[in-house]
């Protein structure tokens, strides 16, 4: 996935330098000085059983993501979420900035800062909604991921990441 990610990168006319400790540097090739720090986090293998639907809402990719943030190191500005699209045998990226996924993963987690180390299941759906279904019970799946006439009610609120689905126009600086 980090050979996709970069070719996207080159494609979209940025450069890039990887720091030791994985993360990147990005800037546009007409101004090196504005840069942002991007991490990209790579899925884990998924266990259908496990992190896959209870109740049988169609699901065309998903991913598990750990991430952990070091004390010592600079926040990254954004992380992206890589995962392979078993439809389409390409991958998705989830571009997210950082302080957002840090606000919703702290509202989620009532208020505990999740900043050393995070777990994340991202579900996306065959209509390319994407959603975080980090523990979802069979139930709130049920309530809030099953499609109704025109939407799910997960849709808008903090669960849906939809926006950041292979939103490379966050990367441009």
């Amino acid at each position: 996935m980090q050979v996709e990610f970069k070719n996207k990168l080159t494609e979209l006319g940025l450069s890039y330098s990887i720091h030791h400790n994985g993360s990147y540097s990005i800037s546009s090739q007409q101004d090196f000085a504005n840069q942002i720090n991007v991490r990209l986090i790579s899925s884990l293998p998924v266990n259908m059983q496990v992190h896959g639907s209870k109740n049988g809402n169609d699901v065309l990719a998903m991913g598990l993501f750990r991430y952990k943030f070091h004390a010592s190191e600079q926040e990254p500005d954004i992380c992206v979420f890589a995962f392979q699209n078993p439809v389409t045998t390409q991958v998705e990226f989830l571009i997210v900035p950082t302080q957002e996924l840090l606000s919703r993963q702290i509202k989620k987690n009532l208020g505990l800062v999740p900043y050393k180390w995070g777990e994340i299941v991202f579900w996306l759906m065959e209509d390319g909604f994407i959603y975080d279904t980090t523990n979802i019970s069979v139930e709130a799946e049920w309530y809030f991921l099953s499609k109704g006439v025109n939407r799910r009610l997960a849709d808008g609120t903090d669960l849906d990441y939809s926006e950041y689905l292979n939103s490379w126009r966050r990367l441009i600086v």
